[in-house]
Parts: structure tokens; C-alpha cells; sequence
């Protein structure tokens, strides 16, 4: 039996006794209660204050992916290039900063000035985040010109970013008796080309109709160092589709020995190193021919571009871009990058996807009438080889 409660005048009855027991255990759920009710928030507070807590799940799946495995880099172009450079110099460094260290393995496919990468990361590469591409600034372009030969939307491809801004260049063999744009005004010119709708071949094609020059075009080249070496040959005069940053850094020996005369550029500034050169955007004398001009010359701006398939998880394509933009802020990556004479200026993904969508964006009565232009103006450049 239970001992009633004193109080000073004697004991309380049970059912007092019984009455006070029931609000004590009624008091003790109460802040039981309470106590949890003001713990739950609080420990979310904490999760959501300290991110760091959750990051490590995340983390460590994309470094169990990454972990063992190798990253293909597909580049589209021959070797010995300029976007061939810039892609072995990438593969040689990426793989350090993707978590789980994957080993970044170049692999070229050359074909249709790019286009065959570009349409086997699209269809047929692994959507995971192993496989990898850098192929021809260009494409945004090629979509908008060549919508038969580029069967995918450049738009939906993950930009990572790009390695550096880039100029082209027009080159001509110093024995050419070609050594100013004015000069391919008044003799016909033979320039070597991978196919009718590159940058080699469509240059000259445009220049031909608008500016009056007398660009001949050889077809079937397999890249842009078989081209120079039919220069050295004596097979052909020039080139019309040359990054300048990647021809002083694979040829310097002829710009040192004079071997070329740099009769153009296509960009949206001046080389430093070239002031005198004319720059086709600043060639324009009507504003049709402006915009033409300038369509043609925005992709300076995403020089040696990188890119994932679509497709990948969005989780992984975070892991690369980043691993990309500290990659190119490395100074190992610097130092190396400095050794081969390649020149970094990078861009975001971001960035790049910009330039992307402004092409695509392009009006289209700009767009048929560069197309006339160009459909014009093979009739009379094009020369069998």
C-alpha cells in the first residue's frame, strides 16, 4: 500500500495521493515533449549550418566512380595539331583534380573538320562522365550552316569550358608570291582544306564573294599538318583556318625563318603580336556583311573547347567542371602548359554555352544569306586535288 502525502494537519486521502501522481507524470510527459520538440529543429539547424556533414556521401560517390577508371578524351583532330596540343596537355593534368584521380587518356578521331567526334560523343559515347571531348570551336557555326551534316544540337552538349581565345590566321608559303590579302586580289591562290564546310575551305569561299579575292580550294586533306607540309611541298599556297596560338607553338621555325606571310585574322581583337594584319570584322562595308563577319569570328571567344555527352548526371558534371577550372589555374598545369608554348586564357562553361547560344541565335536572314554566299562562291573556288 502506498504512504499518503503529509501536509501539516496529517495525511492526504489515497484518492489525493492518486490525483497528484497523475498531473506529476502528466508534468514529466509535458517536457519530454517539449524537450524533443526544440532538439528536432535544433539538430536540423545543425545539418543545415554545417554543409560539410552531408558532402562527404556525395563526395565519395563520385570518387568511387572515378576511382580506377579511365577517362577517354576524344579529340577531334589529327595529332600533331594545335587541338591536338591543347588536348594532351588537358589529359596530362585533368585526371589529378576529379575526385578518385582517374587516368585521362587521349584518343584522336580526325574526320569532317570535327563533326565525327562531336557525333560520336552525342550518339555513342557513355552518357556516365568517361568519356570526354575537345573538338573544332567551330560547331556552333557548322550546326547553323550545315544542318544536314551536324545531327545534333550543340546547345544540349555539357560545356565544361575552354582552354584559351583563339585567333585564326590565313597563311600563305613564303615562295607563293602572295604576302597581303590585296595580293590574292589580283592572282589565284590555292588553299588546302579537309572538306567544302570547314573553316579551310569556307573562309576563303566567303572572302572570295565579299572582299574580291581569288581563293582556289583543294579538297581531302586529313588535317590541317597535312596541309602544311603540301605547303612545304609546293602543293598548295596557304592555309586558311589556322589557330595562331597553336601554329607558334607547333611551327615556330617557320615564323622565325619567315617561311609564311599572316595575311589575315579572324577573331574578335588583334593578336598583340600582329598588329598589322588586317582583322576581317573591321573589313565590313555594309552591315549584312557585318554580321556575316562577325558570326564567323565569335567562336574566337571559346577557343579548344571541352565537353561531356548529354546525358551525364548533373552531380558529375559539377565534379568536372570544377576539376577543369582548377586545372587550368594549376601551377604545374602553368608551368607545363608555358614549356609548350600553349597559352592559357580560360573560359567557364558558362561562358562558353553563352557564345554557344548566341550562335544558335543567329537571325536566320543572316544565316541564308551567308549560306548564298557560300554556295555562290564554290562554284567558283572549288579545285579537284
Amino acid at each position: 500500500m502506498k504512504k499518503p502525502f503529509l501536509r501539516g494537519d496529517g495525511a492526504h486521502s489515497y484518492s489525493e495521493t492518486a490525483a497528484l501522481e497523475s498531473k506529476s507524470a502528466f508534468a514529466e510527459d509535458v517536457f519530454a515533449e517539449d524537450v524533443m520538440g526544440w532538439l528536432f529543429p535544433l539538430s536540423l539547424c545543425l545539418l543545415v549550418g554545417f554543409p560539410g556533414w552531408q558532402e562527404p556521401a556525395r563526395a565519395d560517390a563520385i570518387e568511387d566512380f572515378y576511382k580506377g577508371r579511365q577517362v577517354k578524351l576524344v579529340i577531334g583532330s589529327n595529332t600533331g595539331g594545335a587541338y591536338d596540343a591543347y588536348g594532351r596537355l588537358l589529359a596530362a593534368h585533368l585526371g589529378r583534380h576529379i575526385p578518385g584521380n582517374p587516368a585521362v587518356v587521349p584518343s584522336n578521331m580526325p574526320g569532317a573538320s570535327g563533326i565525327q567526334s562531336a557525333t560520336y560523343l552525342y550518339q555513342i559515347a557513355p552518357k556516365d562522365g568517361s568519356a570526354l571531348g575537345l573538338f573544332n570551336q567551330s560547331m556552333g557555326q557548322r550546326q547553323m550552316l550545315e544542318p544536314d551534316s551536324v545531327r545534333f544540337d550543340t546547345t544540349s552538349f555539357n560545356w565544361l569550358g575552354a582552354m584559351n581565345t583563339t585567333t585564326n590566321v590565313f597563311i600563305t608559303w613564303h615562295a607563293s608570291g602572295v604576302k597581303t590579302l590585296d595580293d590574292a586580289k589580283t592572282k589565284d591562290v590555292v588553299m588546302g582544306a579537309l572538306s567544302s564546310d570547314g573553316g579551310n575551305s569556307v573562309y576563303p569561299f566567303l572572302l572570295n564573294k565579299f572582299l574580291g579575292t581569288r581563293f582556289k580550294v583543294v579538297l581531302g586533306y586529313q588535317g590541317g599538318n597535312t596541309i602544311q607540309l603540301a605547303m612545304e611541298r609546293g602543293e598548295v599556297d596557304g592555309r586558311a583556318a589556322v589557330v595562331w596560338s597553336g601554329l607558334k607553338a607547333g611551327w615556330p621555325q617557320w615564323i622565325a625563318d619567315k617561311k609564311i606571310n599572316i595575311i589575315l585574322q579572324i577573331g574578335l581583337r588583334k593578336e598583340p603580336d600582329l598588329p598589322d594584319v588586317p582583322l576581317l570584322v573591321d573589313l565590313a562595308k555594309t552591315e549584312v556583311e557585318r554580321a556575316i563577319f562577325h558570326f564567323v569570328s565569335s567562336d574566337s571567344a571559346m577557343g579548344f573547347p571541352v565537353v561531356a555527352p548529354p546525358g551525364v548526371p548533373t552531380d558529375r558534371i559539377a565534379a568536372l567542371r570544377k576539376a577543369f577550372q582548377t586545372t587550368l589555374v594549376d601551377p604545374a598545369f602553368l608551368s607545363d602548359a608555358e614549356k609548350r608554348s600553349l597559352p592559357v586564357q580560360p573560359r567557364s562553361g558558362d561562358e562558353v554555352r553563352h557564345v554557344v547560344d548566341t550562335l544558335i541565335a543567329t537571325p536566320k536572314d543572316v544565316i541564308a544569306t551567308l549560306n548564298r554566299s557560300i554556295e555562290d562562291a564554290k562554284l567558283d573556288a572549288k579545285v579537284a586535288r
